[in-house]
């Protein structure tokens, strides 16, 4: 993110991405803050900011979206970047591996043992971040 939020805020900025909208009542239980009060510091600083706002029912919803460089979004779910290598690399490896049992050479077993290793390394990759995505939401790390 180019704003530098507090890992509170960017706890209530995520929900907001992840729920599309909420009150601050749901905000508060969803994310187990101590109170309504607190909730409202956080929003009232997206707002400050320009990335949340608040609609005409007093909800408060996305107004704009900013994610670090490490993720996008797509259908409304937050992706690690890496998904698309990793997914590039395992299904080279399942393709290879069908065309070795037609074409047996060594360099097809060594380029399928590379995209394996390649593979794994992406998706172990795009998990953590995925998971440390998570993280973020529910503690506030």
């Amino acid at each position: 993110m180019e704003l530098e939020l507090s890992p509170p805020t960017k706890r209530v900025y995520y929900y907001l991405l992840k729920k599309k909208e909420a009150t601050l009542r749901q905000i508060q239980e969803d994310l187990g803050f101590a109170s309504v009060s607190a909730v409202r510091y956080h929003v009232k600083k997206l707002v400050e900011y320009g990335l949340v706002k608040e609609t005409f029912d007093g909800k408060y919803a996305i107004n704009k979206i900013i994610l670090d460089d490490d993720y996008i979004v797509i259908f409304n779910n937050i992706l690690p970047k890496s998904i698309f290598f990793s997914s590039f690399f395992l299904t080279s490896t399942i393709l290879i591996i069908l065309l070795m049992f037609s074409h047996p050479f060594a360099m097809e077993v060594f380029a399928s043992l590379i995209s394996f290793v390649a593979s794994g390394i992406f998706l172990l990759d795009a998990i953590k971040r995925y998971l440390r995505f998570e993280r973020t939401i529910k503690s506030g790390e």
